[in-house]
């Protein structure tokens, strides 16, 4: 899997950061689905019913791989930090539906923004990567399959989704009545009258009061709510002690000084002051319906979905995500028409199968030919030396970084995230292997400029170099090719006069002495 680079994205002070890395802060972790990141995933699932498939009895091979979507089938007794699975246990089957994963608009305008005013290219598998580390940043469209019998129920409020109407509508009570009511504390007179007990909750030893008061049943639901939701009241009460004490008894009538009402918002300084049950009544009757939707095609945050109480939902979305992890089609396609849409631009790097990047602004070859000096030989280095750097650019004038950031910001040159400039081109190179290249052939240049330094020029006169002491065979291709006379086989001195140029040995100064 190829490595994404995300610490260059800079998108301002909104907070992508994913779940891991906030519970985890400073552990460093790759930002993309590692194995590491595989192995935790298996653990959270644990409880779910997800686990490592175990060893067959006796060392033979394993199960054979599940595919995305069917049932394991009964599983082998095995033991481990969690005890044996039950009989027959199975995998939730995820949800029959169509998960398409999608940027989340408002993200995605973020990340247009940075696009627009940054004169520098991303990669755009890099900005997938960044949106599908946050799930927030994710929006899924989810739709059920052809014949499926799948029905959705959803918040308005913050998007949480269920398949059943009853877990929507209890999660609005539960999160979104304090966005109608504003509870208040007050002061009351403690309770007057003889009470004989009071009751205990045996799980937290708090005092909930006589049983036989008004108000009773109140406490008891507010309790269960508040510490114990997953508990039904039958069950909570079975765990009520009585106790038949008169100092408890003063102890909660001294604590019963105070009481909560609720207080419709924006109702005004004569609103009635309501019990939790009466502001709920109010709430249900009047608000509810209003917060409830049933979409045909589920659009949810991937961060809303994993919260829902419909595991197989859950399963469904969780599956989408890690293949979209693996390969990131869906974000890819969708970004690229976002993109193509604001007048992006898009290139390959190196070759027709590179890396793909996007630029917010338009491209364009260098024209030299109304350049000014300095300009025109800033293009051409960065011409000659694709991946150079800033400092490089740098050293060939004082004023070649201004050159530099004029051809940069008019599309003329190719700005990387990693700090490197190449010249625009069909192709732009991109990459330490272009670097590397281009050191290597400047070696043999360098090796061949040398010789010719020290070769003799034509004004140098025929006497100080005698024929006798330097064989044809030195001579470079150039001046004796091979075809003509063999430098091996023909020595200067039996070489025809008219074959050796003029420039560098005349004729009549050429000496007969015979090579020894």
């Amino acid at each position: 899997m190829e490595t994404k680079d995300t610490s260059i994205l800079d998108f301002g002070n909104i907070d992508f950061t994913p779940d891991w890395a906030k519970k985890a802060a400073g552990v460093s972790r790759p930002a993309h689905f590692t194995e590491a990141a595989e192995r935790d995933d298996r653990r959270d699932r644990q409880g779910n019913g997800f686990a490592p498939r175990p060893q067959q009895p006796g060392g033979g091979a394993r199960a054979p791989r599940q595919q995305p979507g069917g049932s394991r089938g009964p599983r082998p007794q095995s033991g481990g930090p969690r005890g044996p699975r039950p009989q027959g246990f199975e995998r939730p089957r995820p949800l029959d539906v169509d998960v398409k994963v999608l940027p989340e608009p408002k993200a995605l305008g973020t990340i247009m923004r940075k696009l627009m005013q940054t004169p520098q290219a991303y990669k755009l598998k890099d900005l997938a990567y960044f949106l599908l580390d946050n799930p927030e940043s994710v929006l899924l469209k989810i739709t059920p399959k052809e014949g499926a019998a799948v029905a959705f129920h959803q918040c308005k409020a913050c998007s949480f989704a269920s398949t059943s109407r009853d877990a929507v509508v209890s999660h609005i009570v539960g999160a979104h009545l304090a966005d109608y009511y504003e509870a208040k504390e007050i002061e009351v007179e403690p309770p007057k009258g003889n009470f004989n007990c009071v009751a205990k909750c045996g799980l937290t030893n708090v005092l909930l009061g006589p049983p036989n008061v008004h108000e009773f049943g109140s406490i008891v639901r507010e309790m269960i709510r508040t510490k114990f939701p997953g508990m039904s009241e039958a069950d909570y009460r079975a765990k009520i002690v009585m106790v038949r004490d008169s100092e408890a008894v003063e102890e909660w009538r001294k604590g019963a000084t105070k009481r909560t009402v609720f207080i419709a918002k924006g109702a005004g300084a004569d609103a009635p002051q309501l019990t939790r049950e009466q502001a709920e009544g109010e709430f249900r009757r009047n608000i509810l319906e209003n917060l409830v939707d049933a979409p045909k095609t589920l659009m949810i945050t991937a961060a809303a979905a994993l919260k829902s109480d419909c595991k197989p939902l859950v399963w469904a979305v969780r599956d989408a995500l890690q293949l979209e992890e693996r390969a990131p089609y869906g974000m890819l396609f969708a970004l690229r028409g976002a993109f193509y849409h604001r007048k992006m631009s898009f290139f390959r790097a190196n070759d027709s199968r590179g890396q793909e990047f996007v630029i917010g602004h338009e491209l364009k070859e260098f024209d030299a030919t109304h350049a000014i000096p300095e300009l025109a030989a800033v293009a051409k280095f960065i011409a000659d030396h694709p991946c150079c750097t800033r400092a490089e650019i740098a050293a060939l004038s004082p004023d070649a970084e201004k050159q530099l950031a004029w051809l940069v910001s008019t599309g003329h040159a190719v700005s990387f995230t990693n700090g490197v400039f190449s010249a625009v081109e069909k192709f732009p190179k991109y990459g330490p292997q272009w670097v590397k290249k281009a050191k290597k052939n400047a070696q043999p240049a360098e090796q061949k400029e040398q010789p010719a330094a020290e070769a003799p020029t034509a004004e140098a006169p025929a006497a100080e170099a005698p024929a006798a002491e330097a064989p044809a065979a030195e001579a470079p291709a150039a001046e004796a090719p091979a075809a003509e006379a063999p430098a091996a086989e023909a020595p200067a001195s039996e070489a025809p006069v008219a074959e050796a140029p003029a420039a560098e040995a005349p004729a009549a100064e050429a000496p007969a002495a015979p090579a020894e």
